[in-house]
This record gives structure tokens, C-alpha cells and sequence, in this order.
């Protein structure tokens, strides 16, 4: 049986990822602190058991408007981008960790990525055996690496679950999608780079998959000390993924594939990066930057199958949650 009155803070609640993850946890009659840094969605307001805590993740005075110790963190606010200063990074994506890690009762969860392994071909590999970037190329999964790192020296591992999440699609999504709308509005070629031709996989990962995933972990220790890669099983090509939004967004529009050497999107990739940090911009000029040209044109084929498991938890319930969380008070 599920125990009654269990308590989580989220971070990033007001996010793409987050609002799903109170959403799951709202239904199942979670006491939710949602902390939010900027824009409130409406329906948030509306979610049963939902405080409100408007507040920036960074600021030290944060804390302190949080008036009960919850059981449960579920950390997911973050600066997820091609560009950006490496302190701009360090500061919301590695120090935060810090700040909310200890929070918890009982267990944190932490939001991490598969940008951990670094951009390049991969085929099948699973978490036991893909090692972290050795040099990554982009300060988002620097702090990612930095964060994984740090809770692994400092936490105990039966008070941690590590969710790495591929690229986060679904309902409500305004950041990839849209990201590929933005760039189809203005041309008529589908562009792919380097040797695979488009027929790299993509890697996404629903994000309804993600909810439930972090949702098991929250309720069961099965998990603890684990990191577990999210990611769907079907295996979708970026040119798949292309036209499947191209059809979505622009059904009378027919568009021609066109292929490019890499070093062409590399150079692309450099200006738009290179302009994007010196506007000081959140997002890129244009695509591809010089991280998402490496994202597009290498085979990103994770296992799925620690997620599968998580998953399959969820699906039969009431074995879900047999070795349950220790009871409070």
C-alpha cells in the first residue's frame, strides 16, 4: 500500500518537465511545494495540494520560504542551452545541486542528461558502461557531469536517484519542437550533416516517461544510487523526426532533403555560437550552434532498458510499490 501524506518539493515546477511532474504527483495525492522561478502556468494554480513558491533557484534567501522539510526533492530547474557563459552555468546548474540536495527527508532526485556521455556515435550502450565525456564541449554538460559527480561524493546512495533524460519531447513542449518550426519557417531543405545522412537516431525521450520514471523512484528504493537513462524504445532518425514535425506543422509545405558535409555545419555552427554568447543571448542566432551541429549529425542510441524497468513499475502498481519508502514519524 502507498502511504498517505507523503511530501515533495520540485524545482522547475513551472517548466516543460516540471508542471508534468507535479501534474503525476498532484494525482496521486502528493503535498506539493512547486517552486517556480518566473511565469506561473495556470494550471499549476489549479492542481490539488500545489504550494506556490515564486522564487529564483539561485538566490541563498530561497530557503527560506520553505517552511517544511519535504520527503521527497525532485530537482529539475536548470539552464538547458547550446550557449551561455561557463559561470552562468556553474552557478544555476552545479551550485543549486548543492543548495537543494540536502533538503530532502528521505531522498533527492536529480535531474540530469544524457549529454553526460558526451555527442557522438553511440549503439545501444547502456549507464553500467558508457563513462562520462572526457572533455565535453558545452558548459551545460560540464555542470551536468560536475553535479552527478558531487552527489555521488557527498550523498549516500540510498538517498539518490539520478534521471537522465534524452531529448524531452511531448504535450506542452515550447523548446524542441518549436525550435524545429523556427528553422522550417525559413527554408525549403530539410539539411543533414556529415556521414550518416539523416538517418541517425534521434534521441528522444517522451516526457510523460520522464514523470512516471521519477515518479517510481520517489516511491520506491529499488532504484537508489542508479542512474537511469530515459529514452524511448522506438528508434526515430532525425530525418523522421523532421518530417513528423514538418507534416505536424506545415502539411501543404513539401520540403527537399538536401545533404552537407560536417565541417559546413561546423562553421555555421561556430558563427552562430560565437554571436549567440557575445549578444549574450539564452538561445542560438540560428541553428545549427556549435553543440547542436554535433547533436544532429551523431548516432545517439542509448539503452533503454534500466528505464524499462522503472517503467514497468509503474504499469503494476501494486508491485511498483511492495518495498516502499520507510513510513514518516
Amino acid at each position: 500500500m502507498e502511504l498517505l501524506n507523503k511530501s515533495v518539493l520540485i524545482t522547475g515546477a513551472g517548466g516543460f518537465i516540471g508542471l508534468h511532474v507535479v501534474r503525476l504527483f498532484s494525482e496521486n495525492n502528493w503535498e506539493i511545494t512547486a517552486v517556480v522561478h518566473k511565469n506561473i502556468p495556470d494550471e499549476l494554480k489549479t492542481l490539488n495540494n500545489v504550494k506556490i513558491i515564486q522564487a529564483d533557484i539561485t538566490d541563498k534567501h530561497v530557503l527560506s520560504q520553505i517552511t517544511q522539510q519535504p520527503d521527497v526533492v525532485v530537482h529539475v530547474a536548470g539552464l538547458a542551452s547550446d550557449i551561455g557563459s561557463d559561470a552562468l552555468f556553474k552557478k544555476i546548474n552545479f551550485e543549486t545541486v548543492k543548495t537543494f540536495s540536502r533538503l530532502a527527508k528521505i531522498k533527492f532526485i536529480y535531474i540530469s542528461s544524457t549529454d553526460v556521455y558526451g555527442i557522438k556515435d553511440f549503439s545501444g550502450e547502456d549507464e553500467d558502461t558508457l563513462p562520462f565525456a572526457d572533455k565535453p564541449i558545452n558548459p551545460y554538460p560540464k555542470y551536468k557531469i560536475e553535479s552527478e559527480k558531487w552527489i555521488r561524493t557527498n550523498l549516500d546512495k540510498n538517498y539518490y536517484v539520478i534521471i537522465r533524460p534524452a531529448d524531452v519531447w511531448g504535450e506542452g513542449d515550447k523548446t524542441l519542437e518549436s525550435r524545429v518550426v523556427d528553422f522550417l519557417k525559413s527554408s525549403p531543405f530539410i539539411v543533414h550533416f556529415g556521414k550518416w545522412k539523416g538517418k541517425n537516431r534521434w534521441p528522444l525521450a517522451d516526457v510523460e516517461s520522464v514523470a512516471k520514471a521519477i515518479y517510481v523512484c520517489a516511491n520506491t528504493d529499488d532504484f537508489n544510487g542508479e542512474a537511469i537513462n530515459i529514452i524511448d524504445e522506438k528508434f526515430t532518425t532525425i530525418d523522421e523526426f523532421y518530417r513528423d514535425i514538418a507534416k505536424k506543422h506545415f502539411p501543404n509545405k513539401r520540403f527537399r532533403t538536401i545533404m552537407l558535409p560536417f565541417w559546413t555545419g561546423y562553421i555555421l555552427g561556430i558563427i552562430s555560437t560565437s554571436l549567440s554568447n557575445l549578444l549574450k543571448l539564452r538561445q542560438p542566432i540560428f541553428d545549427p550552434s556549435h553543440y547542436a551541429i554535433y547533436h544532429v549529425s551523431s548516432n545517439l542510441d542509448f539503452s533503454c532498458e534500466k528505464m524499462k524497468k522503472v517503467l514497468e513499475y509503474y504499469l503494476t502498481k501494486e508491485s511498483c510499490f511492495k518495498k516502499i519508502l520507510p513510513d514518516i514519524g
